[in-house]
């Protein structure tokens, strides 16, 4: 065959490949391979059989081959052919023996032996090595080894930052924690026209840092500025950019701004339907406001298009949980867990579900489970510690919040929780502190989320005798909710104590006026009407 028509039908397989024409693709890749034995053909016919899911002739095509335990692209296939057929433990063997060390460094001098198919790499293209490291970390995780398949994660992204896939397991499997993610996106290293992949890198990590940490990079897009975008003009068309804007919902959904969060995923939703990251922060904002007629829409359709993958069945779990059908939560969360066992939010919606029924033992192995899987979600122990705290085991408690503190020492919640810890134990001081340094870690402005922590702080200083700094956060809490009980109720017997029986009546019949039967309440108006009544004070 002259070289002409080898060149001919090597662009036409080229091109059947871009078409998905993958039949027509081998057919022609096997007669230029016959034709001229060479490895870069051989490997333009694997290719091929790969692409057409014929995964067992493409592997023994590449084991036929003479370079496949010489060049690294000819292994690599050979491995992901593996992985098609989850013999993993073959997989890792045909990718060679490498060592990672523990902070993601890899030793393997034969992976770095010049290649017969990658010589001269261009610049554009992802390094190989990147891709046999994220290989071999989802073969390590196929095999329940989360250590070995996190630091094979992090050897892939320090190979090379544009390998977004391995990032992406790090960040949405929680095998990182807070500091760690930091630690990781301070050592890539990034040539100057890519500085907009370290801004948008930095966005989609956990969203619990404060305003100037995560809120200014995104102002910083949006805005255009110009500190930003000299270095790339690139980040100027990134502006409604769908990662982004998905980014910028789940920081508002972490504020706790749950409308504001809603909009965003509803506007990003309507011009791309299928944005899977989008569409999970849009079911827990939907959840929080109880919408549930839009989770009832977005489950079935979910289940319709997507019926293989965990979040669709996580949407119905979601659905019934809203209207209060536990049971038919917990079976559709199960189903999403059993579909993929490393999606956490059906974990935590399995401990949930049975936490709201005070099923503590079923609670507590759905969180266990959640806490071993994803290392970096500080939610199932913070939940594991609060299922504690419900039983009344303060000290439990505080140990499993004070080790989600570890894990992510800027979520406020964790705080807000070690505050009540600290009150049911009559610590009233250090309850006062936690509440205080809650408030201190709030990302955003103050909204109606934070009420609690607020009624919560001035109970705790009611305690001590600091009436006036109770007062004061009582009014706080009533600014944020004009229908709390527990500020109104909170804030009658604070002046009562202060004997401003006046104050303390007017504050009693706005309590009952929201709930008239609260016991609490009508004794102590009671009694502090017949105090005002006899000129009477407390002491």
């Amino acid at each position: 065959m002259k070289e002409e028509e080898v060149e001919r039908l090597r662009g036409l397989v080229r091109d059947c490949l871009s078409k998905h024409l993958y039949s027509s693709a081998i057919f022609f890749a096997e007669k230029v391979a016959a034709a001229t034995s060479d490895p870069a053909d051989i490997y333009m016919q694997a290719q091929a059989l790969f692409l057409g899911h014929q995964y067992r002739r493409a592997l023994h095509l590449l084991n036929s081959s003479s370079i496949v335990l010489r060049d690294l692209r000819f292994r690599y296939l050979a491995a992901k052919c593996l992985e098609e057929l989850k013999e993993w433990h073959q997989c890792l063997t045909m990718l060679g023996d490498a060592k990672v060390d523990e902070h993601g460094n890899v030793n393997s001098p034969k992976d770095c032996s010049p290649m017969y198919l990658d010589k001269d790499g261009e610049d554009h293209e992802i390094n190989i090595t990147a891709a046999v490291c994220y290989l071999r970390g989802k073969a390590y995780e196929a095999l329940e080894n989360r250590i070995q398949a996190r630091l094979w994660y992090i050897a892939a992204v320090k190979s090379d930052p544009f390998c977004y896939e391995a990032l992406e397991s790090l960040v949405d499997k929680y095998m990182l924690t807070c500091e760690e993610e930091s630690s990781l996106l301070s050592s890539l290293q990034f040539v100057k026209e890519d500085g907009w992949l370290s801004t948008i890198y930095s966005c989609l990590v956990k969203k619990h840092d404060k305003e100037n940490v995560v809120e200014a990079k995104l102002r910083d897009i949006e805005r255009d500025n110009p500190c930003t975008t000299s270095s790339s003009p690139f980040m100027l068309v990134l502006k409604d950019n769908a990662d982004l804007l998905a980014c910028n919902a789940e920081y508002y959904y972490q504020c706790g701004e749950y409308h504001k969060c809603f909009e965003f995923t509803s506007l990003l939703l309507t011009k791309d339907p299928f944005h899977m990251k989008c569409t999970l922060v849009h079911l827990a904002a939907a959840m929080e406001l109880g919408h549930s007629n839009d989770l009832y829409l977005l489950a079935c359709n979910l289940i319709k298009d997507h019926p293989q993958k965990a979040i669709s069945w996580f949407a119905i779990g979601c659905y019934y949980f809203s209207i209060k059908k536990y049971d038919q939560a917990r079976k559709h969360f199960s189903k999403a867990t059993s579909v993929d066992a490393t999606f956490p939010p059906a974990w935590i919606g399995s401990g949930n579900a049975y936490a709201v029924q005070e099923e503590t033992d079923q609670a507590m192995l759905a969180y266990r489970t959640a806490a071993r899987l994803f290392p970096g979600c500080h939610l199932a122990t913070l939940y594991i510690g609060m299922e504690y705290m419900r039983t009344h085991n303060f000290k439990l408690a505080e140990q499993f919040i004070l080790q989600a503190r570890t894990i992510c020492p800027s979520d406020p919640l964790v705080y807000n929780e070690l505050g009540v810890v600290a009150y049911h134990m009559k610590e009233y001081p250090k309850a006062v502190q936690w509440f205080e340094m809650t408030l201190v870690n709030v990302a955003s402005s103050m909204n109606e989320m934070w009420e609690p922590t607020l009624v919560n702080l001035a109970h705790a200083q009611r305690k001590l005798k600091m009436y006036h700094k109770a007062v004061s956060n009582y009014e706080k809490a009533l600014v944020l909710s004009t229908r709390s009980l527990s500020a109104f109720a909170g804030l009658a017997y604070t002046y009562h104590l202060m004997d401003n029986l006046d104050a303390a009546v007017t504050y009693y019949h706005k309590a009952l006026w929201l709930k008239p039967e609260d016991q609490f309440c009508t004794e102590m108006l009671t009694m502090a009407l017949e105090m005002q009544g006899r000129g009477m004070y407390l002491t």
